[in-house]
């Protein structure tokens, strides 16, 4: 760090962040010492946001070299401006401040969709004329895409770093690039890490004069068979579980045309996916992904169960940083105080996160994997209105006392918390912790006094 006071005021925005996320950065401080020593922290020159965020890295990968198996999932979201200032003479006509940004962060998932850290953030604007008629005509290293590029990359650098741990890059649609494929294909088996990619176009097979597609050919793929999995709910559409009849054959693409000539072609697995008998006036979904996985069977290829669902963790943690830590409306006026301020804003909505989904993964292990003793001793006095027991509660037990604080109900249907009610509840519990302790520091010193 540029000063040796950087590491301590870092640590405590970071904590007074966590303990009141959705408040603005005045109010989580306390005081306006507080307040102006956090405004000088993200303002200072020397400070970088990869600086603020090292330890997290740092500490993320140690955790990962304990994993047999870890999931890294990329995906891209607009962060856009919330403060806006009115125009002189216009009533209420209101203009952003700041252009709005594009977000790709990677994040690190366990098998048990257990949030085990975040390993990339990439940040960028777009530029304010289109260049979607150019895109044809542009390198790969000049357009948006090669982010998805350089987010394989990174992972295959965790790979090295932890060489006992299964690494699988999980990508949406718009990662569908052969450069991946073929960047994948020609590292060693010890120093690539494994990918499942969501095809977005339906490439032409090699080789063959005849024109043969993807999505021809999945009548004549072997069957590796049905695959239920959960649908999220979406605006339009309820939740409701779903069977998919699952088939995967190799197959060898075209290179795709850049300029300069074309890419030399490719072998990929690809699997197919398609819902069986979908409810009435619905239309069947179905899904093609390419991946470098074996694909003898469902459990081996890794795509069932929670390897396919972790897609959706992204957007929980995503959510976690868009609305339960309000970095949209964040009031910075220059680039870089939103650059620290996100950095930090990251590490406190993967600590949401994490408490929302351990307590699903592990119900029974001890809370103190997640909550410091004042945070559980106060959730049990709260709840039970008396002294804390001595051993830990199970973690399931207090991840369900944390969310009622939240408006989370328990009932028996509920099933488990979501991750609003563990923001919410998570702020108001830091807010107990606070009165009792300044009550037990009054109520010290009284006794003091009166001896």
């Amino acid at each position: 760090m540029p000063d040796a006071r950087h590491p301590k005021r870092r640590a405590r925005v970071c904590s007074r962040r966590s303990a009141r996320p959705v408040s603005s950065m005045p109010t989580a401080c306390h005081g306006w010492a507080e307040t102006m020593a956090a405004s000088r922290l993200l303002n200072t020159p020397d400070m970088s946001a990869q600086a603020i965020w090292s330890g997290h890295t740092h500490a993320t990968l140690e955790r990962l070299r304990t994993q047999a198996v870890v999931l890294l999932v990329q995906d891209t979201t607009c962060l856009h401006d919330g403060t806006t200032q009115p125009q002189a003479g216009m009533g209420t006509v209101k203009s952003n401040t700041r252009a709005a940004s594009r977000l790709q962060p990677t994040v690190a998932l366990t098998p048990e969709r257990v949030h085990v850290g975040g390993m990339r953030r990439m940040v960028w604007q777009r530029p304010a004329q289109p260049v979607a008629q150019q895109r044809k005509r542009t390198p790969l290293e000049e357009q948006e895409s090669d982010r998805w590029l350089e987010g394989y990359q990174g992972a295959c650098a965790v790979k090295q770093a932890g060489p006992a741990t299964l690494v699988v890059h999980r990508a949406d649609r718009a990662g569908d690039l052969q450069e991946w494929l073929m960047d994948g294909r020609r590292r060693e088996p010890g120093q690539r890490a494994e990918w499942i990619i969501r095809a977005q176009a339906d490439r032409r097979l090699a080789p063959g004069a005849a024109p043969r597609y993807w999505w021809a050919e999945r009548p004549q793929t072997c069957a590796l068979g049905p695959l239920p999995i959960d649908l999220a709910r979406q605006p339009e559409r309820p939740p409701r579980p779903v069977t998919l009849a699952v088939t995967a054959q190799p197959v060898t693409c075209y290179g795709a045309r850049r300029p300069g000539g074309k890419l030399p072609p490719v072998t990929v697995r690809a699997v197919y996916a398609q819902e069986l008998n979908p409810p009435a006036g619905e239309e069947s979904g179905t899904w093609l992904l390419r991946t470098s996985r074996p694909v003898t069977d469902l459990p081996r290829a890794g795509l069932g169960g929670p390897w396919y669902r972790c897609r959706w963790d992204i957007a929980r943690f995503v959510r976690a940083l868009q609305q339960g830590c309000q970095i949209e409306p964040l009031r910075v006026q220059t680039d870089q105080r939103f650059l620290n301020a996100l950095a930090i804003d990251v590490i406190v909505a993967w600590r949401i996160h994490t408490i929302t989904m351990a307590g699903r993964a592990y119900p029974a292990m001890s809370c103190e994997v997640v909550f410091e003793p004042r945070a559980w001793h106060t959730l049990e006095t709260l709840q039970h209105h008396c002294h804390p027991p001595p051993p830990p509660p199970p973690l399931r037990e207090m991840v369900r006392s944390l969310a009622p604080l939240g408006g989370f109900f328990a009932r028996t249907r509920d099933g488990e918390p979501g991750i609003q009610a563990i923001w919410q509840g998570d702020q108001r519990l830091h807010e107990f912790i606070g009165a009792i302790e300044t009550y037990r520091t009054v109520h010290a010193g009284e006794r003091n006094v009166s001896c």
